[in-house]
Formats: C-alpha cells, structure tokens, sequence
C-alpha cells in the first residue's frame, strides 16, 4: 500500500513539472520565441458621437446639484435656529450631498475617459 501512494505522489509531481515546463513553452512561443510570434494590435481610441454634450449636460446637473446642497444646507442652518430641524430636510440633505458626490465621480470619470 505505501508503495502505490509513493508511485502516485510521483506521479502527481511529475505531472506537475512536465504541466509547468509545457507553460512556460507555450508563453515563449506566444512572446515570440517561435513562429510568427504575437500579433502586433494597435488600439486608437475614439470618442462616440454626442459624447460632449453627454458631458456638457453632467456638467450642469452637476452644478445645480451643488447648488441644490448649498441652498438646502442653509434652509437646515435657518430651520436649527428655530430649534427644529426636521427629520425630512435631514434626509434630503444626505440624499443631495449623495447625488451630488455621485455626478461628481461621474463627471470625473468620463471627462477622463473621453
């Protein structure tokens, strides 16, 4: 019985070199070591149609999402005078600060991308 496990975790080991050693083969040959070697692939990239105005229009929403947050944190300010500030302009305002994060990032990104 120890004779048959020693032959089959020799066995395992071998086939685990010759697996290595027919990898290492495989991405010589695709890295050029022979053949016609890798392709050569040449990417230029291209703005899609209406991508400005795509950006243009976050641009403003983006904006007046700003705006939106400033105005709402003053109307808080006004209402926490009063000694009441309400659990709907709590909600609200963490609700604008999101969107307006989010179209930011947004903004962000595809101003990258583009």
């Amino acid at each position: 019985m120890k004779a048959v496990e020693k032959l089959r975790k020799k066995a395992r080991q071998v086939a685990i070199v010759a697996g290595l050693a027919i990898t290492q083969g495989l991405v010589a040959f695709a890295q050029g070591g022979g053949g016609s070697g890798a392709p050569s692939i040449t990417v230029t990239p291209e703005a899609f149609n209406g991508s400005q105005g795509l950006i243009t229009l976050l641009d403003y929403a983006m904006y007046a999402a700003w705006i939106f947050v400033f105005g709402l944190i003053i109307y808080a300010v006004f209402e926490m005078r009063n000694g009441v500030l309400s659990e709907g302009v709590k909600k609200a305002l963490g609700g604008a600060i999101g969107a307006a994060f989010l179209l930011t990032f947004g903004w962000a990104i595809l101003t990258g991308v583009i």
